[in-house]
């Protein structure tokens, strides 16, 4: 009989990260973000709209652009992108940043409330970015 339990828990956790990754396609903005360097210090922050990101994702492709709160164009970027279980990695393959091309980034993500949610190291920072889905 536990192992009957345990087999439903498998396969509900397993259901519940696919449906969470069907909702990752559309447009999603960046409602927060914090960057902390290797010992854990704060190094960068955005909340409260002082900088503006939108990103859009199709099945495999993804697209972002960022802004400030004035309307001046701060970076863009597309590539290509995979979710396997809580693995979110996406490769840059255009950008108008040129240390940003090529580069893959590899972060592990949730679903909370609506939020995706991922983090990952970027060049010793570890990103943290908090997005919900444009309605």
């Amino acid at each position: 009989m536990k192992k009957i339990y345990a087999g439903l828990v498998v396969l509900l956790l397993a259901f519940g990260q696919w449906a969470s990754a069907g909702e990752l396609t559309g447009a999603w903005e960046l409602e927060y973000a914090i960057y902390k360097n290797q010992k854990g210090e704060v190094v960068g922050e955005i909340k409260d709209k002082t900088t503006l990101s939108r990103k859009v994702l199709s099945d495999n492709h993804f697209t972002f652009i960022t802004w400030d709160k004035t309307g001046k164009f701060v970076v863009a970027g597309s590539g290509t992108y995979t979710l396997t279980g809580e693995s979110y990695k996406e490769t840059v393959d255009a950008t108008s940043e040129a240390r940003l091309m090529g580069k893959t980034y590899d972060f592990n993500c949730t679903f909370k409330d609506g939020v995706w949610i991922h983090k990952g190291m970027e060049d010793g920072v570890l990103i943290e970015e908090h997005w919900r889905k444009v309605k």
